[in-house]
């Protein structure tokens, strides 16, 4: 039961009770009921209120019954309605066996079979006195007092009504709830439909469950299939062209390999060194090639995490061999390892990549003198996490998470003086996520940008 459903059901059940509970009082206390011209001569009547409404009430339904049954119906009564009136039998006595106060006792002597109809105000209230006889001719002479407040109104209107009104409430209660689930429904689709395909199922249509609905929705549901329909070939367009480019670089970069072996075998000592750099730099190029192509097209892809590496040493290694790159800039790289020795599966190289990547893209940015500071450490949930932070410029909050999109550039003008095109972070956020882990950017306090990666330790 979603939120929409409960404000949407709950919104149609109280604006309906209000209608009903309204409508109700003002048919109650604007007299508005079928006797109303019987009962309400003068609208201007001083006497006209919920003590009248009371006397009418009771003679009405005692005129049908003989004295034993009025007597025991008194009895059942509440006591807020019987302490409002007095019903006198022909001995003098209250039918439920009370003392009749003296201002009562001079009341009844205006009531008699000349004048069985008698109203008469005393202080701050008024009294009605009615005498009426019953089924079996018994007599019987009512008298009713009520101050001028509303109280007694109210209590007529709920001792009349409650049933009343609970039956509208359930049945009000049920249509809101049938209405609700019928207008959610829709929606319910749609939210689980977006659901699903931000987890990557990009077959998800929901043409045919709206294929009955009336109008609109059946418009709106063929739409939503139209929109994935091309969205599901855009992207994989874009994934595929990304394949189809790293595979077309395989073949140079085997030339490459080929003249770089025969350079190797001619070259003397002096540039061995620099071949072997030369020769490693396309070592690794070809493996990012082989894990690119390696890449599921869609989400649902399988991907094997087929090997085990000791995060801590790996994240040192990488370190170290970033340490040249960053005396050349006057940048200190540090290390501050709080993991300790911490497991984590993965494929092949693809972890050095990721580490490889954010460390030297920290010394690029950062400003000159500064440090890039690498931390190792556990999260909240004792996941190991490893967290690059550079003294660079920075990136907009708005772009914190728009720059681990393919090509996303925050400054185009420092991107294509540094040959970057904006491939390398959403490489390393593929591959994080696909080792099941998380990657995420935020600025620091001062100055400059943290990448703080989390991974899933394995299991001992």
């Amino acid at each position: 039961m979603s939120r929409i459903y409960v404000k949407i059901f709950l919104g149609f059940w109280l604006v309906t009770i209000l209608m009903l509970f309204g409508s109700n009082v003002i048919v109650h206390f604007f007299n508005l009921s079928p006797d109303k011209h019987i009962s309400q001569q003068d609208e201007n009547d001083p006497f006209d209120g919920p003590g009248s409404r009371l006397l009418r009430e009771v003679v009405s339904d005692a005129i049908n019954y003989n004295y034993e049954q009025v007597s025991m119906g008194m009895k059942s009564m509440p006591p807020w309605a019987t302490r409002h009136f007095y019903l006198i039998n022909e001995q003098g006595h209250d039918i439920l066996e009370r003392e009749i106060p003296e201002h009562i006792e001079g009341f009844l002597q205006y009531i008699s079979k000349d004048t069985p109809f008698y109203r008469k105000r005393v202080g701050e209230q008024n009294l009605y006195g009615r005498q009426f006889s019953l089924s079996d001719g018994a007599i019987l002479r009512l008298v009713v007092f009520s101050s001028k407040d509303y109280s007694l109104g109210w209590q007529l209107f709920f001792f009349n009504f409650w049933h009343v009104m609970l039956l509208y409430i359930l049945i009000s209660g049920a249509a809101c709830f049938y209405m609700a689930r019928y207008i959610t429904r829709d929606i319910q689709v749609l939210k689980l439909a977006t659901q699903r395909i931000a987890q990557g199922d990009w077959d998800t249509r929901i043409g045919q469950e709206f294929c009955d609905r009336p109008g609109e929705m059946a418009e709106l549901g063929r739409a939503f299939d139209n929109m994935m329909v091309k969205l599901q070939k855009a992207m994989l367009e874009q994934k595929r062209l990304v394949k189809d480019v790293s595979h077309e670089l395989r073949s140079p970069l085997a030339r490459l390999q080929v003249a770089l072996a025969i350079a190797q075998q001619r070259a003397n000592s002096e540039i061995t060194d620099e071949l072997d750099r030369i020769k490693e730099a396309a070592d690794y190029l070809n493996d990012v090639i082989s894990d690119i192509l390696s890449l599921p097209v869609t989400e649902q892809g399988s991907w094997e995490l087929n090997d085990v590496v000791e995060l801590s040493s790996l994240v040192h290694t990488i370190a170290d061999a970033c340490r040249d790159e960053a005396g050349h800039k006057s940048v200190t790289l540090e290390v501050r390892d709080n993991l300790e020795e911490s497991l984590v599966q993965t494929r092949g190289n693809t972890l050095v990549g990721v580490f490889d990547n954010i460390i030297r893209n920290a010394i690029k940015y950062t400003v000159e003198d500064s440090p890039v500071t690498v931390l190792l450490d556990r999260d909240e949930q004792s996941n190991p996490r490893i967290t690059v932070s550079d003294c660079g410029p920075g990136v907009s909050d708005e772009h914190l998470e728009d720059i681990f999109e393919p090509f996303f550039r925050t400054d185009e003008a420092r991107d294509r003086k540094s040959g970057g095109y904006g491939l390398g972070l959403a490489i390393a956020k593929r591959t994080v996520e696909l080792h099941g882990g998380s990657i995420k950017a935020r600025n620091n306090p001062i100055r400059g940008l943290s990448i703080a990666i989390t991974l899933t330790e394995c299991e001992t």
